[in-house]
């Protein structure tokens, strides 16, 4: 599951949104889905969705630009630990890799024609 955090002026995350079917909007409009109170984003400032099993974050024309792990960009495919920074507002992205919910176990093979020998 990707997700989507925002980080505090310490580091720490403060909060964390779910990334679904449905692209987000990032903000400081009313409109955006997820409205963060910095005067420097854009009222609509980037989105961010699944598009083709990937995750795209693209900057929606925003005055002060987006940028990702320090890189200027109008869209970017995300990768695990990805940072953006959009106005003065942090955020880091994380994707955790699917685990398979059924797993075969092989049962233990013994050794053949050993033996054990006594300790020392």
């Amino acid at each position: 599951m990707a997700s989507l955090c925002l980080l505090g002026d310490d580091g720490t995350m403060t909060q964390r949104w779910d990334i679904g079917d449905e692209p987000l909007s990032v903000g400081r409009d009313v409109s955006a889905d997820i409205q963060i109170n910095d005067g420097s984003l854009s009222r609509l400032h980037f989105s961010i969705g699944c598009e083709a099993g990937a995750v795209i974050l693209k900057d929606l024309k925003s005055q002060n630009g987006t940028s990702v792990d320090g890189k200027r960009v109008e869209s970017v495919k995300l990768r695990h630990h990805d940072c953006i920074v959009a106005g003065r507002t942090v955020f880091l992205f994380s994707e955790q890799a699917q685990q398979s919910t059924k797993t075969t176990l092989k049962p233990p093979t013994r050794p053949r024609d050993t033996s054990v020998l006594p300790a020392a």
